[in-house]
């Protein structure tokens, strides 16, 4: 099999991690779900050697990762933390700049990281789904044509859970 088609199975999975995340009602199950779909979106940009967006899915494992056993154990997720984050991703980002196409990746990944702070479910959601729309051309642009199929999921899924989840969510610590 070649590495082409591997690749779009490998995203496949991650499509999967990452629509079944934004159906909890619990932050640190989302969390968790995001670490295993960013670890598989960093294995399937890599085989397609779009390497800035591996490396941001990398980074983006530590972080939902390490917020994960936070927001798991009711801990705070301290301000360092995100700014740690922040830094780290625009040290990589200034690392495997090579045009504004790839800063994409770079942009979505602090949204991400931001949302995934904040203390409201639902802003996850919501920059899940304007994410959605935006890794729509980046995904085109770099092959990764599976995931346009798992973009549109996505953002199905963004809607579909900030209706359920609508009032429900309830603020936590942070």
């Amino acid at each position: 099999m070649n590495m082409f088609i591997v690749s779009q199975i490998v995203g496949a999975v991650a499509i999967l991690f990452w629509v079944v995340s934004i159906q909890n009602k619990e932050q640190h199950k989302i969390l968790f779900l995001q670490a295993m779909a960013n670890l598989t979106y960093t294995i399937q940009y890599s085989m397609l050697g779009a390497f800035e967006a591996a490396y941001m899915n990398f980074l983006s494992t530590i972080r939902c990762y390490i917020f994960y056993i936070k927001r798991k154990n009711n801990k705070d997720i301290s301000n360092l933390w995100l700014i740690v984050f922040c830094i780290l991703i625009i040290i990589l980002g200034v690392l495997t700049y090579k045009d504004l196409f790839t800063l994409i990746p770079i942009i979505i990944t602090l949204f991400y990281t931001v949302s995934s702070w904040m203390k409201n479910s639902n802003w996850i959601r919501i920059v899940f789904l304007i994410a959605g729309c935006i890794w729509i051309y980046y995904n085109y642009k770099v092959g990764a044509y599976i995931c346009i199929i798992g973009n549109v999921f996505e953002i199905i899924s963004g809607i579909t859970s900030l209706i359920r989840f609508s009032g429900k969510d309830k603020e936590i610590s942070n």
